[in-house]
């Protein structure tokens, strides 16, 4: 055997090696600390703005089961590129040659090619979008019937990756919002050689375009600018975009201006849901133009046709996205420890965006609003309902040594993500947010459940407290839940 030959061999029988101990060390970590873990192998480095890559995966579930596969990878998020310590990833599933797609169902979550590794960089408890969409997924549902009975928002779930055999933390691994998922019609390819353009899927919030000024588009079509900085990508069918893909969107701006159009245009729950979901978490990063999708069946349906199950599939829906500025969080992590955003619910009835700026007057809107507010108060966005989703991440981060192994990490580093090095603390506070958060949201409804509705006197001479026990100036309450001589009020 020649020496260079033999330097190969050695190479590639001590890399076999080392992944065979490491596959070893990943099956006693995940069934020992009860998360999976996760291992991206690139050459280099990631860096912000960077293309697809080629690349591997190797992720080790808790019962000690390897699925190893063929990957490409690219650094996402606008913000997330801001913290390369700990980037926020695409990751394409692909066959060996890496030219094709490969669906795989990991973690138990749907059988698809494209996932996303969520950094969570900026969330300082590395869970607020996967609480936020476990509770959407758990009220909210597509109005119509798929495969996936309906779910409308990603599944998730937490494990702890190595980047090149290098610690970087615990990331959220989810599926996408995607035509698969949402049950649009695929592309169709006609005799002629033409393609006909059926399902939509249209992304709120793009950088593609620098511009943003006035209609336009990228140099592909696949991003447009409806309005004054109102930026769309085309997420499906991404490799058609043209006139036929966006004129539904644009026409719906362009003549849509009424609330006529938007009850015939929309699913009134589904934009009910939405709003509630923005309005409880306090979502102030997704209520405006940004982060969210609407997506169309088949845009060659006939809106007036007599069966509804035909002209449904020409209206919109709406699905959520990035979520991590809910529960009080902030795009930059600022607000912690026992300070956090309020997202004041007066102004949504006047900052709406489309098609909600011609509904927030609109009494059948607002009862469906209401009604959908009545119901999930008691569900899925009931007190006790969000408190056992955080306390059960928190359980399982603190528990597997997830969250200390990851503060240890940083912590040796200058440059750090954000996060709280108590994690119980941190949840407590938010918890007690969240119960002043559901109490303002039964003022807004008019809806009474032991806590009575006043304005507060600015005159008063008794002592007033904020539900954290903190003595606050009566004179200019924010509003919220106060403590005042033994008894519970909301100031307006």
């Amino acid at each position: 055997m020649r020496y260079g030959t033999r330097r190969l061999f050695f190479r590639a029988l001590i890399l076999t090696l080392l992944l065979v101990c490491q596959s070893v060390h990943d099956r006693i970590h995940a069934q020992c600390s009860g998360l999976p873990v996760l291992r991206v192998y690139v050459d280099g480095t990631f860096y912000s703005g960077m293309d697809y890559v080629n690349g591997m995966m190797q992720l080790t579930d808790t019962e000690g089961n390897v699925v190893e596969l063929p990957a490409r990878f690219k650094v996402r998020g606008a913000t997330a590129q801001n913290y390369m310590m700990k980037p926020s990833l695409n990751m394409k599933l692909r066959t060996d040659d890496y030219s094709e797609e490969l669906d795989s169902a990991l973690l138990g979550i749907r059988s698809c090619s494209s996932w996303i590794l969520d950094a969570m960089s900026i969330d300082r408890i590395c869970m607020r979008n996967r609480v936020a969409f476990d509770i959407w997924n758990e009220f909210s549902r597509l109005p119509y019937d798929t495969e996936f009975g309906g779910r409308n928002g990603t599944e998730g779930s937490f494990v702890e990756v190595y980047i090149n055999d290098e610690y970087y933390g615990i990331y959220d691994l989810t599926d996408r919002i995607n035509r698969k998922l949402l049950n649009l019609k695929k592309t169709k390819t006609n005799e002629d050689g033409s393609v006909q353009i059926r399902g939509v899927l249209y992304k709120n919030g793009t950088t593609d375009i620098l511009e943003q000024e006035e209609l336009s588009y990228n140099d592909d079509s696949t991003a447009c600018v409806i309005a004054w900085h109102n930026a769309w990508e085309l997420t499906y069918p991404d490799e058609y975009g043209g006139k036929v893909a966006w004129t539904p969107l644009l026409d719906a701006f362009e003549e849509g201006q009424s609330a006529d159009f938007a009850k015939k245009y929309f699913f009134l729950e589904n934009l009910a849901d939405y709003q509630i979901l923005v309005m409880a978490l306090s979502i102030s990063d997704n209520w405006g133009n940004k982060n969210h999708f609407l997506s169309v069946r088949n845009i060659n349906k006939d809106i007036d046709d007599q069966d509804p199950s035909e002209s449904d599939r020409r209206r919109f829906v709406i699905s959520p996205w990035d979520l991590d500025t809910s529960l009080g969080g902030s795009f930059d992590g600022s607000c912690y420890n026992g300070s956090y955003y309020v997202f004041p619910l007066e102004l949504f009835r006047y900052n709406g965006f489309y098609p909600y700026i011609w509904l927030l007057e609109d009494s059948e809107y607002e009862a469906v609003l209401k009604r959908r507010w009545t119901e999930v108060r008691n569900g899925a966005l009931s007190i006790e309902s969000v408190n056992e989703k955080l306390e059960g991440y928190r359980d399982l981060f603190i528990e597997s040594g997830a969250w200390q192994r990851m503060v240890d990490h940083y912590e040796l580093r200058s440059e750090k993500p954000l996060y709280v090095k108590d994690l119980a603390q941190e949840i407590n506070l938010i918890e007690k947010w969240y119960v002043n958060r559901f109490h303002e949201m039964d003022a807004y409804f008019g809806i009474a459940d032991g806590v009575e509705a006043i304005s507060m006197p600015a005159s008063s001479q008794n002592a007033v407290y904020d539900i954290w026990g903190r003595k606050v100036d009566s004179a200019v309450l924010s509003p919220g839940i106060y403590i005042s001589d033994g008894n519970l009020f909301f100031a307006r």
